[in-house]
């Protein structure tokens, strides 16, 4: 099983927009990454908008490729690895040094790749696509209650939720 969940905060002064960064985790096999906490403190939170826009293409390079990797931004030296195998999607987190200018995903294996924390979780394609596009439009019509129509955020989001719904 794949489940993601996320608290947006409505009121934090370092956001580009409302609705930017709060809590996100993800739990997949008995194995969580992230933090949920009923309080909103700001030293916990995260992009909620980098992680959701992380999976969304994450999703768009498994459709041609079979590894994806997932930067955790936030953290010194943390990654998650998916690759794919015919309809079973394998989920690590993995540790290595960051690479200069890497963005969110990658699509090259880090070379100092270490699985000190868990390796291989599997799931379902299907599964994996399904909650990753049902919370991404979930977040996507919070942003915009919270955000003017115009917002080149939520648009970007959008498009990105669009296109992978076509395919």
């Amino acid at each position: 099983m794949f489940e993601i969940k996320f608290k947006i905060f409505e009121n934090d002064e370092l956001e580009k927009f409302t609705g930017e960064y709060g809590y996100f985790s993800f739990n997949i096999d008995n194995e969580s990454y992230g933090i949920l906490l009923e309080e909103e403190i700001d030293v916990f939170s995260v992009s909620v908008y980098d992680w959701f826009t992380s999976f969304l293409k994450c999703l768009e390079v498994l459709e041609t490729e079979n590894y994806v990797l997932i930067n955790d931004i936030e953290s010194f030296n943390t990654w998650i690895e998916i690759c794919k195998d015919k309809d079973i999607v394998s989920i690590s987190k993995i540790s290595g040094d960051k690479i200069g200018q890497g963005g969110l995903v990658r699509t090259e294996k880090l070379p100092d790749a270490d699985y000190k924390f868990w390796k291989d979780k599997k799931v379902p394609f299907s599964d994996f696509k399904t909650e990753i596009l049902g919370k991404s439009e979930e977040y996507l019509a919070d942003l915009i209650k919270l955000n003017p129509l115009q917002n080149n955020y939520v648009h970007e989001l959008d498009d990105l939720i669009k296109k992978l719904r076509s395919h």
